[in-house]
């Protein structure tokens, strides 16, 4: 459906391209809308070719942002110092409310 849409997409904005009109449509828009299309068709076909060349093991690794899904007890953030305290005292300055200063 991408290259359906996309081919067509920019087949429709090539027939109404005129550089040389004063309708900003056919001027400007449909000759941006031309670039997008290629450069998103260019963006498929790169990643098509690097899914296809990349290494067994490179597909098997999962990211490091699906930890927090599968376990959200653990912290990554979470610096050597830190010890079990308070969230909110780790925070400094006011939490929102006070003075607002000077009205």
């Amino acid at each position: 459906m991408f290259w359906i849409s996309h081919i067509s997409g920019l087949a429709v904005t090539w027939y109404f391209t005129d550089l040389q009109s004063p309708s900003i449509v056919e001027g400007v828009i449909c000759p941006i809308l031309i670039a997008v299309f290629i450069f998103s068709m260019l963006r498929q076909l790169f990643l098509a070719a690097k899914s296809s060349t990349s290494s067994p093991s490179a597909k098997t690794q999962s990211s490091d942002s699906s930890a927090y899904l599968i376990n959200p007890s653990v912290d990554k953030h979470k610096h050597d110092s830190d010890t079990d305290t308070d969230v909110s005292q780790s925070f400094g300055g006011d939490a929102g409310g006070g003075d607002s200063g000077g009205m």
